[in-house]
């Protein structure tokens, strides 16, 4: 759970923690308009915390100026999507191979298990946000078999994006179900220590996903046409 604000926290933080949570869980869904007074009023700020509040989610890519210097949430391109999942791929397939050679992988391997629990007991709920968290959950323990710092790094400067596109996938609800059970026979196939079963399964899975969101990505670009 977030912290409440401190008193010493910039201003900017009042607006920027919440606005970039609601955009990231779909709150504020791709495309939506976003109005400096409009959050200036909400958060109880001027508009120069605003401000620096959008530069900063622009930079993260999770908002975009259009002409007129009106500012909306980001509209996901396919190109992007890509890129993001071709580096997820590249991270998660080398903590696969660490994994699979580490002794002392038990306590990973025990946090995915208990991330896949979780799954199913979110998805008998139909409960999404509990999904997502239990997704992010399964492959940030995979992620953690990296123990390389500046590798986490790369992750984590894309983590936003992660979860964003992670939130548009499990809204297919065919692709909830499909792609919360392909994470046992991963889990399975680490445990035991088969790389190359673990590869594989690694890859179609991240495939299918950034498929499910480019699909997704597709139908937004034409409904922002005829909006």
């Amino acid at each position: 759970m977030p912290n409440a604000p401190s008193l010493f926290d910039p201003l900017w933080t009042r607006v920027a923690d919440p606005l970039r949570r609601a955009i990231i869980e779909g709150v504020l869904p791709p495309g939506e308009l976003l109005s400096e007074n409009r959050l200036a009023a909400e958060y109880g700020v001027s508009r120069t915390p605003v401000r620096e509040a959008l530069r900063l989610l622009m930079e993260e890519e999770l908002v975009e100026m259009l002409p007129g210097r009106k500012v909306r949430v980001a509209l996901p391109r396919a190109d992007k999507v890509h890129e993001i999942y071709d580096v997820r791929l590249v991270l998660e397939s080398e903590a696969v191979r660490r994994l699979v050679g580490d002794a002392g992988a038990q306590s990973v391997l025990e946090r995915m298990a208990k991330a896949c629990d979780a799954s199913d007991r979110a998805l008998a709920k139909r409960d999404l946000a509990a999904l997502a968290d239990a997704n992010e959950n399964f492959h940030a323990a995979l992620v953690s078999a990296l123990r390389n710092e500046r590798l986490l790094a790369q992750y984590r400067a894309i983590h936003n994006l992660i979860t964003l596109y992670r939130h548009q996938s499990l809204h297919s609800e065919s692709w909830a179900e499909h792609g919360t059970a392909e994470h046992r026979p991963l889990l399975d196939r680490l445990t035991q220590r088969d790389e190359a079963a673990a590869l594989a399964l690694l890859r179609t899975h991240i495939e299918r996903a950034r498929d499910v969101v480019c699909r997704r990505v597709e139908t937004m670009g034409k409904d922002a046409k005829v909006a």
